[in-house]
């Protein structure tokens, strides 16, 4: 089966697109907050830094990285469901992709999502209720680390302009690379 990645700025829309597909959502372990609208467990697996590197020492994850602060995890027993034939999509960073993408190969796609323009990318941060402190720290770690070039890593690059279309967009590459095997 296959593991659908998707990646992008914060504020580009991907949550909101990958949460439109009728696949499962596999949610991985963070040390970050919750922000307004997530669900515990759903969306993110929130845990203290000492509870993530217990579980990192303990081989609970595929892999882990550090995002902007933050350590993200998949849970490995996760990845036995996708690959014994159960579809997910997840969110991660560029490492976290080349590291899906190293080890599980063609059964991870990788899927970017881009904001039309970076004012654009501001104000849906500021509409889901981002600080102003947030958003400035995204946006400087933004542009140092050039995460809008990372779209190179990506074997799909969605233009989220139009929400809808977006996802339909996204809904037809699921399909695309479900009936290849």
């Amino acid at each position: 089966m296959k593991l659908f990645i998707f990646m992008g700025a914060s504020g580009s829309g991907k949550s909101t697109i990958q949460h439109s597909l009728p696949i499962n959502f596999m949610t991985n372990c963070t040390t970050r907050k919750l922000r307004d609208g997530e669900i515990d467990g759903l969306h993110i697996k929130q845990v203290t830094k000492d509870e993530f590197l217990k579980l990192e020492k303990d081989g609970y994850f595929f892999e882990t990285t550090l995002y902007s602060g933050n350590y993200y995890g998949t849970p490995k027993y996760r990845i036995e469901e996708m690959l014994n034939g159960k579809p997910f999509h997840c969110t991660k960073d560029v490492e976290g992709v080349k590291v899906l993408k190293n080890k599980l190969g063609k059964k991870a796609v990788s899927i970017y999502i881009k904001p039309p323009s970076l004012n654009i990318l501001k104000q849906r941060m500021y509409a889901r209720g981002d600080s102003e402190e947030e958003i400035n720290k995204r946006i400087k770690y933004l542009l140092e680390t050039e995460e809008l070039k990372n779209e190179k890593y990506a074997d799909y690059v969605i233009v989220n302009s139009d929400l809808k279309q977006a996802q339909l967009e996204a809904h037809k590459i699921v399909i695309k690379e479900l009936v290849k095997n």
